[in-house]
């Protein structure tokens, strides 16, 4: 806990080196240059110029885990001498750190503790937002804190034209846009994102500009390059992720616009990590649509940014950039630095980053047609690109961030009033004696002076109640505090009562079934004279016990109050606790508590009309008091559907501005899945794509997802590209189709899997089995019976979309008659009468074929006029010809195949 006056540290103290922190949510590229990976490169340099470095790496829920990075990032920060710290815990939140605000928290967590004098964090998910509002409020005299800013989030839901769908994303947005307006200094990496920021009415007008850092290994390859003699093969190289911002889908439409001019020597390489656009795997985008393409494909799923600049360097290829959108200029940087020839659009930060003076090609639109010139002019007359050496000056104009004047840092120093106004506690109770006791007990050990308690009784009726207010009333009118005792009107009532009674300017609720800190008054107090905010609310530790715990060490924080937005204040309370300060402005300018009997929302009703006033609220984020939870208390006992009513109202009057993200939220939640991943519904309507379809459904940088690409790019004749996936040698992948297990492309054979699933649906009296099925691909067997034919279904196994069924039948008994085959597709849900016409009930019927000879194959199809959006069941049916002769008979579907055509 920071002590009274304590004035921050300098930011290099004399005699020893600066310690700097730098938070960062990545350790490793991952075949990725933006956001803050980059912030890695920045802790090596600032080690290697002597600073004492810790990288404070925050993985998250959705990091990979924690033993496997760590072991990479100290492989990354090793030889820098830079220390990594993992941050996947804190000892006051729950285990896990599953929310931005608890990754947050940890942070200020981390930092009360570390003692460092410099702090570097990223934008990007707001990490530092607690610590920053620790400052404003004077909760914590934090070292200066500078805010590094890549693609915050609202500008990546732009840029992937997709709404922001859960209320993470929405807090995540405005914890980001408070980092960069209360930082000590806020840097964008490029003047496209900060132009963005202004915007949108962002205030970071002092925000500066500095490009991103790259680290000294990606950018000395120029030297490496082949000459154009040795070239065998012109090649691409796509540098492209699998967001829609990457332009990934541009690339395919500007290369389906070459191909009739394209050389079939050339080569097209892309690299994972793989990802899903618009629901449909990335790799198997660039499959699907190389199937029209005449060049070969290679897929390098595992390889980081590094490899991809020194695959460039060794294969002379030609780097493509399709970016629909760019807020950092990374890779064109990158391309730049090493002296790499490329073709990339203009757009957003490309624009800025791109040089004259290197000789590259001009960029060009977002435009398929304008690309395919561009990739096209570029391989029929190679650039000879100049490496543009700009590493030293931006690695000192990063060195130099360190030094921050005096008019930008902050001065720690813990505010004390010019006077100590009068704290009027208003605590409102009934029938809680035991609770009560406690409530006060906490109250009278404040550390902070001038202050009342006005305690309001509630109508209590239980005898032990009414003897304590009793005992109190002559210590009360002692100290100059009051009870009042009223009828039972309802907790907003009582508080309303008390706010009324009250002599102070600065107003704090306590309920009666919890307990103040000792400082927690003059907290509230400082936290008002800093911030300048109307209202300012708390964290708090959650016991659930009769008695008070004695060591704090025994709660958590379990509630993680933002303050806002108001957006996320008609979904839940995100202002904080009944157990707040208010000043008593407020009331003249937005009234009172609701007074509704059982209502049990007052507080998140009360804060949401205040911040939709225009007023400030502010969260001191430090537990400031025990909060009581119990299964009888009043908000665990009442209905929500009851609490939110007026919350709406309070939104609805007071004709809320801001309602983009609440749109954004309804239409992402409520959209249909097909609409919003468009790309892998399309797959549905041809059979064809049935194979990418189901890798859709695959994680997408799994193994099994990995291997299902390399199988699909062995059917479609691709084995080198099978084989690179794979890591394997091209003669152990199918070299065609016909190779394959099953038929491939638009057929599907059906294998035993599916076969033994076959249902009998003509049961009739046998001595021997009406129906097998034989492994290894002998087929399925149907033994015909003299009352009639005799069917089995293989349910829903026709799939949507598909055209039409072969079946090869034979009949294998030397001495058995002549007998009918029939192939039928029926819906599922359909019963067929076999004593009638199957044509007339079947959607499809290939009809009845007569078979006399034995052991020769026959073909025999059934296939429909128009295609069916739904699965459809197959229907195999044998009979009599004419009579039985009373021998044995073998009646055989051999192989079942169905075609999308």
């Amino acid at each position: 806990m920071a002590v009274r006056g304590r004035q921050r540290r300098p930011l290099k103290p004399e005699g020893r080196r600066r310690r700097v922190c730098i938070v960062t949510r990545a350790i490793d590229h991952g075949g990725d240059i933006r956001e803050e990976t980059a912030l890695c490169d920045l802790a090596r340099l600032f080690a290697e110029n002597g600073d004492d470095v810790t990288l404070l790496w925050v993985p998250g829920k959705d990091a990979r885990s924690s033993q496997e990075l760590a072991a990479r990032g100290r492989d990354l920060v090793g030889a820098a001498s830079v220390r990594l710290d993992i941050l996947d815990k804190s000892d006051q939140l729950l285990p896990s750190l599953a929310t931005p605000e608890s990754q947050s928290a940890a942070v200020l967590h981390y930092l009360e503790r570390s003692g460092h004098d410099l702090v570097y964090a990223p934008l990007e998910g707001g990490l530092p937002y607690y610590t920053l509002l620790a400052v404003e409020t004077d909760a914590f005299a934090a070292p200066p804190i500078v805010v590094i800013a890549h693609a915050p989030e609202e500008w990546k839901h732009e840029a992937d034209k997709a709404f922001m769908g859960s209320t993470d994303a929405i807090a995540t947005a405005y914890m980001e846009r408070y980092c960069a307006e209360m930082a000590d200094r806020t840097i964008c990496v490029s003047a496209t994102l900060r132009k963005w920021m202004l915007s949108k009415g962002w205030k970071v007008k002092k925000a500066t500009v500095t490009p991103m850092l790259l680290s000294q290994s990606r950018t000395n390859r120029a030297g490496a390059r082949p000459s154009a003699e040795t070239r065998r093969a012109r090649e691409l190289v796509v540098l492209a992720g699998w967001r829609i911002r990457d332009g990934l889908m541009l690339l395919c439409d500007a290369l389906d616009i070459i191909v009739p001019e394209a050389s079939k020597g050339l080569t097209v390489t892309a690299f994972g990590p793989f990802g899903k656009i618009m629901g449909e795997h990335s790799g198997g985008l660039l499959l699907r649509r190389a199937e029209r393409w005449p060049f070969k494909l290679n897929l390098l799923p595992h390889a980081d940014l590094d490899a991809r600049l020194d695959y460039i360097t060794r294969t002379g290829a030609l780097a493509v950039i399709p970016a629909r959108a760019e807020s950092t200029g990374g890779l064109v940087a990158a391309c730049i630095e090493a002296g790499l020839p490329f073709v990339a659009t203009n757009v957003g930060a490309n624009a800025e980053t791109w040089n004259a003076q290197a000789g590259q090609a001009l960029l060009v639109d977002p435009d398929a047609a304008a690309l395919a010139q561009a990739i096209s002019t570029a391989l029929d007359d190679p650039p000879r690109p100049l490496r543009i050496d700009s590493l030293h000056q931006i690695r000192q104009s990063w060195l130099d961030t360190r030094n921050l004047p005096p008019s930008v840092a902050r001065k720690r120093i813990r505010s004390s009033p010019g006077s100590s106004p009068l704290v009027s506690i208003v605590m409102a109770h009934r029938n809680r004696p035991l609770y009560l006791k406690q409530a006060i007990a906490a109250v009278e050990v404040q550390t902070y002076g001038p202050l009342e308690l006005i305690l309001v009784d509630d109508g209590s009726d239980l005898d032990e109640a009414k003897r304590l207010l009793d005992a109190l009333q002559p210590t009360f009118r002692q100290r100059g505090w009051k009870v009042l005792r009223r009828p039972h009107k309802h907790l907003g009532a009582a508080r309303n009562a008390g706010v009324r009674a009250a002599r102070g300017e600065l107003i704090l609720f306590v309920d009666d079934d919890n307990a103040l800190f000792p400082e927690a008054v003059d907290h509230f107090v400082r936290a008002m004279a800093a911030s300048g905010a109307d209202i300012c609310t708390a964290f708090q530790l959650i016991f659930y016990e009769d008695f008070v715990p004695e060591d704090r060490a025994d709660g958590l924080i379990q509630y993680l109050p933002l303050g806002g937005p108001d957006a996320l204040g008609l979904i839940h309370n995100v202002y904080g606790d009944a157990n707040a300060m208010v000043r008593r402005s407020v009331f003249s300018r937005i009234g009172f508590l609701i007074e509704e009997p059982g209502y049990a929302m007052h507080d998140w009703e009360f804060l949401a009309r205040a911040s939709l006033a225009g007023l400030k609220i502010r969260p001191v984020p430090k537990p400031l008091y025990w909060y009581r939870s119990k299964p009888d208390g009043m908000f665990r006992m009442s209905n929500w559907y009851d609490n939110r009513l007026p919350i709406v109202e309070a939104f609805r009057s007071s004709q809320f501005d801001d309602v983009r993200p609440l749109c954004q939220l309804a239409i992402a939640q409520n959209t249909t899945r097909a609409e919003i991943e468009s790309a892998r519904e399309n797959l549905k309507y041809t059979p064809a794509n049935r194979k990418y379809l189901e890798l859709c459904d695959l994680e997408p940088n799994s193994d099994v997802a990995i291997e299902k690409l390399a199988d699909i790019a062995g059917s479609i004749g691709r084995p080198d590209t099978a084989a690179i996936l794979l890591g394997r040698t091209p003669a152990t992948i199918y070299r065609d189709a016909a190779d394959r297990p099953d038929a491939g492309g638009n057929a599907i054979a059906l294998g035993y899997n599916v076969l033994r699933g076959a249902r009998l649906l003509t049961p009739r009296v046998s001595a021997l089995p009406l129906l097998l099925v034989a492994p290894d691909g002998g087929g399925v067997f149907l033994r015909p019976h003299s009352d009639g034919p005799v069917a089995a279904s293989l349910d829903s196994q026709f799939p949507a979309f598909f055209r039409r069924i072969e079946a090869t039948v034979e009949v294998a008994h030397a001495d058995a008659p002549a007998l009918d085959f029939g192939l039928a597709l029926a819906r599922p849900d359909q019963t067929l009468d076999w004593q009638r016409d199957i044509a007339v009930q079947a959607i499809a019927f290939s009809g009845w074929m007569s078979v006399e000879d034995k052991f020769v194959r026959h073909p025999l199809v059934a296939a429909l006029r128009v295609r069916r959006k739904m699965p459809l069941s197959v229907v195999l049916a044998v009979r009599f010809t004419g009579m039985p002769n009373g021998f044995p008979t073998n009646a055989f579907f051999r192989k079942l195949t169905l075609f999308g055509d």
